[in-house]
């Protein structure tokens, strides 16, 4: 969701055109959400990654120095600030504004537009998997510590995996690469964070009979109450479900289903890091395998959701490639 802004005022860049989009992407939600915007921005959570984002650039720029020049580190620091300092700073300001954003976005919609397709796409999900996937999922056998690792993984560490591989892409000298991740980041914001979110507005499995009444899904809840990490998951849904009636926001806050960004986002980024190595790909590859699979085994989704995030995302990361080079 923000790219970087290289330092040549005497052209306008790709780099520029990609920021002033990404920008324009986190105004508009301070224009029409401004309190929910301001809200997410100095939200306690937002502000600790402010201070954990230049401790991530220096623990990386030291680790990479070691590396890359052992005989001296110092300089590879050095050189790196210079050919990519102000780009890869800009990036991380942008990134901390649009991740405020889609917060807002994704808030408010959750009071404006209703939650009119689960029945939908419970029904189809159903349908096309011969029942629930998540009772598929669940009959997994999956033992207490690996139930609580998924939620961690999930839960816990997906956002800091993200800002990690955005601080990674800030830093990315290859041009082509850089830009490519950052447009496809940015597109897949706005056409799945805010389009197709709007289309498809849904709650998802664990919000279902709060949001219908019924007791469509009151198996899922029992087995979440039952497992190890799933009545630490509840509480999260209690927590957004109190955001959302209260209409109070902070990071994370807002109820949406269709599409799982979760899933979007760590199919971008293994298709990112696969571009670049395939042994750290292989593994961007299985963590998006796991949060798939999370994403139906803790109820947050529809099977169907993180279908529709592979596809939709895999068609962005190719547009964005001819896209980026018809840039250079």
């Amino acid at each position: 969701m923000a790219p970087d802004i290289a330092a040549k005022p005497a052209r306008m860049t790709a780099s520029v055109k990609l920021g002033i989009f990404c920008l324009i992407y986190a105004g508009t939600a301070a224009l029409l959400f401004p309190e929910s915007f301001l809200a997410a921005f100095g939200e306690t959570r937002l502000r600790l990654y402010y201070l954990l984002m230049p401790l991530m650039v220096f623990l990386g720029l030291a680790i990479a120095g070691v590396i890359n020049r052992p005989r001296s580190p110092l300089g590879f620091v050095r050189d790196k600030l210079a050919a990519r300092g102000i780009g890869a700073t800009s990036t991380i300001l942008i990134f901390m504004a649009c991740v405020a954003a889609y917060t807002a976005y994704k808030h408010d919609f959750s009071g404006l537009v209703t939650f009119f397709a689960d029945p939908l796409f419970a029904r189809v999900d159903a349908a096309i998997h011969f029942g629930d996937p998540w009772r598929w999922a669940r009959s997994v056998p999956v033992p207490p510590a690996l139930d609580r690792l998924l939620y961690v993984l999930y839960s816990q560490l997906w956002l800091i995996l993200l800002a990690g591989v955005v601080v990674f892409a800030a830093w990315l000298e290859n041009a082509a690469a850089r830009q490519r991740y950052f447009l496809a980041l940015t597109t897949t914001a706005i056409l799945l964070g805010v389009a197709v979110r709007l289309l498809g507005s849904s709650a998802g499995p664990i919000f279902y009979d709060r949001m219908f009444g019924g007791d469509r899904f009151a198996d899922l809840i029992t087995a979440l109450k039952a497992s190890n990490a799933g009545p630490d998951t509840l509480r999260i849904t209690d927590y957004l479900y109190s955001s959302y009636t209260d209409n109070v926001t902070v990071v994370g806050s807002g109820i949406s289903a269709m599409p799982s960004f979760h899933v979007a986002i760590v199919t971008l980024n293994a298709l990112f890091l696969w571009s670049l190595n395939r042994w750290v790909g292989a593994i961007a590859w299985l963590y998006a395998a796991v949060i798939l699979f999370g994403s139906v085994y803790s109820g947050w989704h529809y099977a169907i959701d993180g279908y529709v995030s592979i596809a939709a995302v895999l068609l962005i990361w190719r547009w964005a490639s001819r896209r980026t080079y018809n840039w250079l």
